[in-house]
């Protein structure tokens, strides 16, 4: 029971320091705006945080607990301690590149849409800020929060170019840095702005396409990966449930942890690698 206040308490006091950081950030973030310094009459343009990004802090530091919590409250062998910690280490990792990636695609997907609302309304003679403000209102979030984010800095007299740039940094992800180039570049030179973005949105339809077809053919390989790691398990679990105390013994001599310490290791390596193989980079 004292083990479990004083776990509990140790993580409401990490929460609370984590929370006190992001509000401290938060205010920095403000104050470094507002008081930005100026450079031949314009404002220095100070980068923001990503609108997504991997967090690795947080796998790392489950795994830690994993492990600590095994070898120091449940004497579990050290070595099987920190192979599992290990493998929930990377097992960690690919949970937060599913999450990362996931929300990519989505605003990726809403922005394929917005183009084609933009394309109409360039066509329809309204202006780039008007089709702006239309695609925001008709978009959902995340994407609406990134266009109302565009629409206020130039509302607010901010250079274009640094604008579209800023979006591009929000977003770090190929189709929108295809779509701020295209928007600088007709920006500066002029040009039809309508049919440079009907070219950007059928090249962001086609690499959205290819993404789908390359998960969905990897898709096997993944639930080969799965399969053949729950298999190993079942059967651990079932020696448990024949003989205990020959199972448990067996773990907890040298030769046998030193086995499931190699089989933990190696699970996550072969998870991690599976993921890598099967994103490409399009």
């Amino acid at each position: 029971m004292t083990y479990v206040l004083t776990g509990g308490g140790l993580l409401i006091a990490i929460g609370a320091v984590a929370y006190y950081w992001r509000l401290a950030a938060i205010r920095e973030m403000l104050s470094d705006r507002l008081l930005a310094p100026t450079i031949g009459g314009e404002q220095v343009l100070v980068t923001v945080k990503p609108f997504a990004q991997r967090h690795f802090p947080i796998p790392i530091l489950l795994g830690l607990i994993v492990g600590l919590v095994l070898a120091f409250l449940f004497s579990w062998p050290l070595n099987i301690s920190i192979g599992l910690a290990f493998a929930i280490t990377l097992m960690g990792f690919e949970a937060d590149a599913w999450f990362y990636e996931t929300r990519l695609t989505k605003i990726e997907s809403q922005l394929a849409d917005s183009i084609d609302l933009l394309v109409a309304s360039l066509g329809a003679g309204s202006s780039l800020q008007a089709s702006l403000v239309q695609a925001a209102d008709y978009t959902e979030n995340p994407l609406k929060r990134e266009l109302s984010e565009l629409v206020a800095r130039l509302r607010l007299g901010d250079s274009p170019a640094d604008a579209f740039e800023l979006l591009e940094k929000r977003v770090p992800t190929e189709t929108f840095q295809l779509l701020a180039t295209s928007l600088v570049v007709n920006w500066q030179v002029g040009g039809g702005l309508a049919e440079t973005l009907a070219g950007v949105g059928k090249t962001i339809r086609d690499r959205l396409a290819i993404s789908r077809q390359i998960r969905t053919l990897s898709t096997q390989g993944r639930l080969t990966t799965m399969t053949v790691i729950s298999v190993v398990w079942f059967m651990a679990a079932m020696m448990w449930q024949s003989d205990e105390m020959r199972f448990v013994g067996f773990v907890n001599s040298q030769p046998g942890s030193w086995l499931m310490t190699a089989t933990l290791t190696l699970q996550g390596v072969g998870i991690a690698m599976v993921s890598k193989i099967s994103r490409p980079r399009i």
